[in-house]
């Protein structure tokens, strides 16, 4: 390896409270030099996630989010993959980065198509939230235009037969409020009926919310969309990483769980209850008890 790219990734796997920005802009430089060996970053994590963890690594989560910069197609998979280890260590690997970034991860390393991420959505052994993270990174497609919604809501609507989970879970409850994040209209047959079988949670949200967005012009929901969409995939490689509460120099105050906000009068995806702290504020907390 390269002694710069090793010093890069170095720096980049050691967890000291601050975000890495000078290197970052290095790597951006150095993009097809460090590529590969971010992507191996990724196969050492799902090669022995719990070992990863017990070393104390922190290089995945830049490699996931310089990949997703990149728009690097061959991370695809392995991203997937890294998100798919089993439960004890994914919380600890990746934490909030489930609900709050893999759909940005997920849409910028697709390259366009969206079979892995129909896959990944559809598997019932996964943890529902990186299902529903898929489910959300095909709402980015149609606020894009890289898939029609009308696309996007006939794969949504394919996903209410009942078998796509346990009886108990809220996977349709989240397909629900995603088909609102894209407008119900054409599929409020399949969502009445949805509720009528207890596949919907009202708990979760109401038939009467649903009915609402309806009633609202259907542009204007595409419209909020697509600046909740530009704001979950930002531009700026420095946005996604900067904005963790561990990382602001500035903070005069606790670790707080960060949680990308979406606009006002969006129906967000509710989150899990209780959730672990993201892996940046728990290895934070750690550094600082130390």
């Amino acid at each position: 390896m390269d002694i710069r790219i090793e010093e890069l990734i170095r720096a980049f796997d050691t967890f000291d409270g601050s975000y890495k920005r000078a290197e970052v802009e290095e790597a951006i430089t150095l993009k097809d030099e460090i590529t590969p060996h971010l992507i191996r970053i990724l196969e050492e994590v799902v090669r022995d996630p719990a070992a990863y963890v017990e070393e104390d690594h922190y290089a995945n989560v830049y490699a996931s989010m310089l990949l997703a910069y990149f728009r690097e197609p061959a991370a695809h998979q392995p991203l997937i993959r890294a998100f798919c280890v089993p439960d004890e260590a994914r919380e600890d690997l990746w934490g909030d980065m489930v609900t709050a970034t893999l759909p940005a991860l997920l849409y910028q390393t697709c390259n366009g198509s969206f079979e892995a991420i129909k896959e990944l959505a559809c598997n019932k052994e996964v943890y529902t939230y990186v299902r529903g993270a898929a489910l959300e990174a095909m709402t980015y497609a149609a606020a894009f235009g890289t898939l029609t919604r009308e696309e996007v809501i006939d794969f949504f609507l394919s996903l209410f037969t009942g078998n796509e989970a346990d009886a108990d879970s809220d996977f349709w409850s989240s397909i629900t409020t995603l088909i609102c994040d894209i407008h119900p209209e054409g599929a409020m047959e399949t969502i009445r009926r949805a509720y009528a079988e207890g596949l919907v949670f009202s708990g979760y949200v109401g038939l009467d919310e649903v009915e609402k967005e309806l009633t609202r012009d259907k542009d204007e929901v595409l419209a909020e969309l697509r600046v909740h969409a530009e704001r979950s995939v930002p531009a700026d490689v420095h946005d996604y990483c900067s904005w963790f509460s561990c990382f602001r120099e500035d903070r005069d105050e606790p670790l707080a769980l960060p949680i990308l906000a979406k606009p006002k009068g969006k129906t967000s995806v509710k989150q899990p209850p209780n959730r672990n702290k993201n892996k940046m504020a728990k290895k934070s907390r750690k550094k600082n008890k130390g």
